[in-house]
């Protein structure tokens, strides 16, 4: 590692690029918030190694809390903090606005938005001359919806109204981000943004990943719907807990894990699976946000020897709030390493009120078809069909009419996973037939179309890879019950997407 001399005189240099008027202008915007996480990164090392860690700190204190900035502090912290002051004013007042649009209860957490932005751009130059309401927009989607108003001549009528709905995946937050700032945003970014979450609203570090829940008791993590794969069982998954029971009794320890016979949840399960041929990441969170990413993710009901099984005990701000992982024995047993017991143990399967997501990491992804196609609600979509494409008969008229796409029926909250990569042509809330829809295109004059969703997770303009989840079931516009219209278009022409599905 370089010596701290160097590492300061790099930071130093860097810093200077960002603060030099012609230097700023020859990078411009993009480039600087790209370097800005990776300057924080450099300061943050610089501190720990001139034992100046307490500024990090005061700054985190001092732009979400306020107070008098020390005389003794950097100059360029002093006008880091400045600036990140004059941001989060923009911010509260963008953040009211929405919540201003909201109902039932419902606002934003501003500490969560605050966080992320401090994450990306502390150190940044003038980040208060970002759009900040289009930021603040990254963390909801927009819904129309139909109210009864009464008349002044005392009759009444129908209005339509927008309503803001806060987003609670973060992983859906963090796309809108990657889309509005046009560039990517790394898990250490999403880590450090946790972090000071932490510190801002708790004056403490991020809780660690175990099994102890009695900080947080009673704490109820909210559910994450719809990430569901049709997966098939293997025998892998038979020797994953082969492995994991090999293990048995060895020391628990997050510090130690690793060496000799240490270990900890992560680190089991990581461990495991690389014996098997599949490379985890090594946290909990990053784990279950693999599964997810990847497709690898089942209900409950179909949990099979092998799988993960996710818990979070402590609203850590992470992925999901994961905060713990084991590996799911069969006949209601998992295998893990537990922090409360100190050891890998075998037992029942606890604590079912805070398992939030079930993953077989092993799995192969969905298979596609010759064109690339994967079905948009997974492997079984057959059974699913209630109409099909072509003349049927109308579920409201009871005449004979033309039928543009396929009907999937699921119930509402279902994932509804793109069919192919490609970019969001249009995203559409209103009353229209296809009720709450978007488009993807997907290039050569292909375009698919999802109908009738309860809810959106992307934008106009995004990127999609084959298989992310963009929106969910639902039963809007003309509809007689929840369920998946799937249309197919070529040169803009709709064709039967039973000829395209795998």
């Amino acid at each position: 590692m370089a010596d701290p001399a160097t590492i300061t005189a790099v930071a130093k240099a860097a810093a200077a690029a960002l603060s030099d008027e012609r230097t700023r202008k020859t990078i411009g915007w993009t480039i600087a918030a790209i370097l800005s996480p990776l300057i924080l990164i450099i300061v943050l090392v610089c501190s720990l190694l001139s034992g100046t860690t307490n500024h990090n700190n005061t700054a985190v204190e001092l732009c979400f809390h306020g107070g008098v900035i020390p005389g003794s502090m950097p100059a360029d912290y002093r006008e880091y903090i400045g600036d990140m002051r004059r941001s989060f004013t923009l911010i509260d007042g963008a953040i009211a606005t929405v919540n201003s649009q909201m109902e039932d209860g419902n606002s934003l957490d501003d500490y969560r938005v605050k966080a992320i932005f401090y994450s990306l751009f502390f150190g940044a130059e003038s980040p208060s001359r970002l759009e900040h309401r289009k930021y603040v927009d990254c963390f909801v989607t927009y819904e129309e919806r139909t109210r009864t108003v009464e008349n002044d001549d005392g009759t009444t009528s129908e209005e339509t109204y927008t309503v803001a709905v806060p987003i609670t995946s973060l992983p859906a937050i963090y796309n809108n981000i990657r889309t509005l700032l046009g560039r990517a945003i790394t898990y250490e970014d999403q880590a450090n943004a946790n972090e000071i979450y932490y510190r801002a609203l708790y004056g403490i570090g991020a809780p660690a990943e175990d099994d102890d829940f009695t900080m947080w008791e009673g704490w109820t993590p909210d559910q994450l719907d719809g990430f569901f794969s049709d997966l098939p069982v293997g025998e892998v998954g038979a020797e994953a807990v082969r492995l994991g029971l090999s293990r048995l009794g060895d020391p628990y320890s997050q510090e130690l894990r690793g060496q000799g016979s240490y270990t900890d949840c992560s680190y089991l399960v990581r461990w495991v699976y690389k014996k098997l041929g599949v490379n985890l990441p090594g946290t909990a969170a990053a784990q279950g946000k693999y599964c997810v990413d990847n497709g690898l993710t089942i209900p409950k009901s179909s949990l099979a020897p092998g799988d993960l099984v996710f818990w979070s005990h402590k609203p850590n701000g992470r992925f999901m709030n994961i905060t713990h992982v084991g590996i799911y024995a069969g006949d209601g047993k998992v295998v893990d390493a537990s922090s409360s017991r100190g050891q890998v143990v075998y037992r029942d399967l606890f604590d079912s009120g805070n398992q939030v997501l079930y993953g077989r990491p092993y799995a192969e992804a969905q298979k596609s078809s010759a064109d690339g196609f994967i079905s948009p609600l997974g492997s079984g979509w057959r059974s699913m069909v209630t109409s099909e494409f072509g003349g049927r008969t109308d579920p409201l008229t009871g005449e004979w009419a033309g039928h543009t796409g396929l009907d999937l029926g699921a119930s509402k909250g279902t994932a509804i996973r793109s069919a192919k990569a490609g970019t969001v042509k249009t995203v559409v809330y209103g009353n229209t037939g296809y009720g709450y829809y978007l488009t993807i295109d997907h290039g050569n004059g292909m375009v698919t179309l999802y109908g009738h969703c309860s809810q959106i997770l992307v934008r106009e303009g995004q990127t999609v890879k084959a298989g992310e989840t963009v929106a969910k079931v639902g039963s809007t516009g003309r509809s007689t019950g929840n369920h998946l219209h799937f249309e197919v278009r070529v040169n803009g022409a709709q064709k039967n997407p039973r000829n395209y599905l795998p």
